[in-house]
């Protein structure tokens, strides 16, 4: 979708919201995509006070959790207060360009707040930029690359490649049928050093493998949210993304330690 220049001329040019509800529902909607495809508290927060001139209202007040956002509009004397729980869908940083661009074109006034509403349902159902089994083999690859660096042999490199590849195909079976985030987590670091444990047979190097197969998991992008939040003053989101984070690296351990337990490894 050209976000850069909409076609406005098919979209019907509904009145600006009237009610307070109405302003809260769409800045809701807007929070929550970003949040939910993995902006930090304070680009979510500054995002929404950014949309307050176009809106007629006289001030917004924001608190933005890891999971939450408690939403105050205020017009004259009036209030309208929302709290909504967002469920995080993964990171997404095409969606997160391209709420960024409409928002810049919101604050120029080529934008309504009807028309803003209609393109961020548009946004939230664009299709990811890659299929799934494109991503399988990107991953795959990705994680023999790294063996490669951690000094993986020929042999490691390729068991490696075919463990995190199916390790991304379990994430994503795993995912679809909405199986506890961190449950998943535990058996997708259990396929992928199962499988990279045949490089003790086949391998000179086989720690490379079992290490590198792993990191498809590695929570980067929370660990660094995690921190933004908490240099700018967001203890509570911060808090909990390194909690969360905490928790994916220790569910990580976990199953990589079952294979090596299993089988003796010493790495």
């Amino acid at each position: 979708m050209p976000i850069e220049n909409p076609d406005t001329s098919s979209l019907p040019a509904p009145r600006p919201p009237e009610s307070l509800s109405v302003v809260v529902d769409l800045l809701v909607h807007t929070g929550s995509l970003l949040l939910q495809h993995g902006a930090d508290a304070a680009r979510v927060e500054t995002s929404l006070q950014q949309m307050e001139p176009g809106l007629s209202i006289d001030r917004i007040d924001a608190v933005v959790m890891s999971k939450t956002i408690l939403l105050t509009v205020t017009r004259q004397d009036a209030h309208h207060t929302r709290v909504a729980r967002v469920p995080i869908v993964g990171i997404n940083m095409n969606i997160l360009n391209e709420v960024e661009q409409l928002l810049g074109l919101f604050q120029q006034g080529r934008v309504t707040p009807g028309q803003l509403e209609m393109l961020l349902q548009r946004i939230a159902t664009l299709p990811h930029n890659y299929s799934r089994g494109v991503v399988v083999v990107a991953v795959g690859l990705a994680c023999a690359a790294f063996c490669r660096l951690f000094g993986g042999d020929w042999a490691a490199l390729a068991i490696t490649a075919v463990a995190a590849a199916m390790a991304t195909w379990v994430r994503m079976w795993l995912n679809r049928r909405q199986v506890n985030y961190f449950l998943v987590v535990l058996l997708t670091a259990l396929t992928a050093s199962l499988v990279a444990s045949s490089a003790l047979w086949l391998s000179q190097t086989p720690q490379s493998a079992l290490t590198a197969a792993v990191l498809l998991l590695v929570p980067g992008v929370p660990l660094i949210n995690a921190s933004v939040d908490i240099l700018h003053g967001y203890i509570s989101a911060g808090m909990a993304r390194a909690i969360t984070s905490l928790v994916v690296v220790l569910g990580i351990a976990l199953g990589l330690g079952i294979v090596v337990r299993l089988f003796q490894v010493k790495l």
